[in-house]
Formats: C-alpha cells, sequence, structure tokens
C-alpha cells in the first residue's frame, strides 16, 4: 500500500479535467496526423506523452504522478498499489512495474522494427491487409499488456490508447472511432478488453479493424 499521507489520485475529480483533456489530447493527435513525434520512441515511452496530457490534473505536491511510472523513486510513487475489483489481475506490484515496462518497451522496439521490414515487403508478397491485420494484432497485444500492467497511478487507459494510436499510426492507420478521450465506445470497448483478457483476441482486433476502417 502507498504511504497513508499520501493522496489516491483521481483526476476525474478536477473541476477542468474535460477542458484539459480535450485541448491537450487534440494537440496530441495532431502531432501524431503530422508525425512530428517519433512514434516509436513514445510508444516504447510513453511517459512524456502522459505528462503532457495529466500534468495540470495531479495532486498540487505529487505533480510527479503525471509522467512516471509507480514503483519509480517518488515519495508518493515508490509504494503505489492499484486495485481493480472487476479485474485483480490488472494492476502489477509497484516493485516490478518498472521493469516490466523495460521489457515492454524493448517488445516495442522489436516489433515495430519486424513491422517496418513487413511492410517494406512489396504488395504482391504480402497483401496490403495482412499487413494491416500484422499491425493490428501487435498493436493490440501492446494495448492490453499495458492496461494489465496499469503502469501509472491514473489514466492508464489513456497512456494504452495513445500507445495503439502511435503504433498504428507509424504505418497511416489512424482510427476513426477510438479516440484517446474520452473513452471510446463503453460497451464495446469493455467487452473488447474483457474477451481478450479471457484469450480472445479476436473481438479486440476486429473493433480495432472497424474503427481504422469507419464502421
Amino acid at each position: 500500500m502507498h504511504q497513508l499521507d499520501c493522496p489516491t489520485w483521481e483526476y476525474s475529480h478536477h473541476p477542468k479535467r474535460e477542458e484539459i483533456l480535450k485541448k491537450r489530447t487534440k494537440d496530441v493527435l495532431v502531432a501524431l496526423y503530422e508525425q512530428t513525434l517519433d512514434l516509436l520512441e513514445s510508444a516504447a515511452d510513453s511517459r512524456s506523452i502522459h505528462s503532457y496530457l495529466f500534468s495540470l490534473l495531479t495532486p498540487r505536491e505529487e505533480v510527479y504522478f503525471a509522467g512516471h511510472y509507480r514503483g519509480e523513486d517518488f515519495r508518493c510513487l515508490k509504494h503505489y498499489e492499484v486495485i481493480i475489483k472487476e479485474n485483480p489481475s490488472v494492476g502489477f506490484s509497484a516493485s516490478i512495474v518498472v521493469g516490466q515496462m523495460e521489457v515492454l518497451a524493448k517488445e516495442i522496439r522489436e516489433g515495430i522494427k519486424l513491422l517496418d521490414a513487413t511492410h517494406q515487403i512489396p504488395d504482391s508478397e504480402i497483401s496490403p491487409e495482412d499487413k494491416l491485420l500484422n499491425t493490428v494484432v501487435f498493436a493490440c497485444k501492446v494495448f492490453y499488456i499495458v492496461l494489465l500492467i496499469h503502469p501509472y497511478a491514473n489514466g492508464n487507459g489513456h497512456a494504452a490508447r495513445f500507445i495503439l494510436w502511435a503504433i498504428l499510426g507509424r504505418y497511416g492507420y489512424l482510427p476513426l472511432q477510438f479516440p484517446i478521450h474520452p473513452r471510446p465506445n463503453y460497451p464495446l470497448y469493455n467487452e473488447a478488453i474483457e474477451a481478450y483478457s479471457q484469450g480472445n483476441r479476436q473481438v479486440l482486433e476486429e473493433y480495432i479493424l472497424r474503427c481504422i476502417i469507419g464502421e
């Protein structure tokens, strides 16, 4: 448990949360569309994006809640645990979050390197449809792992959705119906994540494909 005098961070309690997140999410999306972000590195390490989105929404004395993982050496983050009653498997122990995110960052870099090579192969050898599907499969896997680790004190859904956007956007696959903020279509989104957690990856993958196509 985190220290008793450390607050639980709920950005949803901030009176200007919608105004701030709407503006800052728009800025991030513009950078994604214009590719002024390093999409590989910001997917591998989303802390700078998380900081930009949430730095005005943290408790006054714990500004480091934005842009840092649970378990990092800050007074109220080092032992910050999260508990998701609906799914106890979500939220790794703070003591291993940084290490797990380092492992994931390596997997993201390696996966994107492989996708880069795949996208350079002529369409006559690997169809555009297969290139899209391979990208979506990888992006969904990373998205789910981020949610499972729950590396931040809050804002994990935003971070995971940004990472998915960054991976897809590297190849021009920009979702039309999968916003970073607010949360996407609530029932479909939750159902797809729940199905993935049960080993049924197809529901989430097809959901993201529909979001890209615009169905």
